[in-house]
């Protein structure tokens, strides 16, 4: 697989990005940023750190359980579903402002996987709250999810517990393999 551009630039540009966006606001603080291979102790690690700043801020119980549910879900896809090849590149940044938490995502996947996800994301956003809790139990009782799941159910877990729209962005690295990156916000 030969590259256009290297991942590792592309995530750490788009976490940049990702960054500067989300702490525009003067009340923005960053809460958590990371760079690099997300693996099993690396999600729990990522966690931990999150759940801490967000008992130091005194976060109300709803908010800091939606925050931590699109962050699980988020982390996990991006540790479950990365290119090997590519682990290096991923990235993950949560953010605090006055408004709730912003939360990306960002790794290396097959290119037709981001195709799919980016078109999943489009119906997910045109989904009201009742749709997607039906689709989510129809989801969950699919007896042909794999062990790391694969049916959308981190998707749908993410959507039902963050502020619609999510946004979707991906770069195409080679004829493989694309970037994709994740923007969901939690309101408080």
């Amino acid at each position: 697989m030969k590259d256009i551009r290297s991942p590792i630039d592309i995530g750490q540009k788009w976490l940049e990005d990702a960054r500067t966006r989300a702490i525009e606001s003067p009340s923005a603080r960053v809460v958590m940023a990371y760079f690099g291979p997300i693996d099993h102790p690396k999600v729990e690690q990522l966690i931990a750190e999150a759940e801490a700043a967000s008992l130091a801020m005194e976060e109300a119980m709803p908010t800091r359980k939606r925050m931590m549910n699109v962050l699980v879900e988020g982390l996990e896809n991006v540790h479950h579903h990365s290119l090997p090849s590519h682990r290096d590149a991923s990235f993950a940044l949560l953010v605090r402002d006055d408004h709730g938490y912003r939360i990306s995502f960002g790794n290396t996947v097959p290119l037709a996987m981001a195709a799919l996800i980016t078109h999943r994301v489009g119906i997910i956003n045109e989904m009201d709250e009742a749709d997607l809790k039906e689709h989510y139990l129809k989801l969950l009782s699919n007896s042909a999810r794999s062990e790391h799941g694969g049916a959308g159910l981190g998707l749908l877990t993410m959507a039902r517990k963050s502020t619609k729209p999510i946004v979707v962005r991906t770069a195409r690295l080679c004829t493989e393999a694309a970037f994709l990156t994740l923007k969901l916000k939690v309101e408080a």
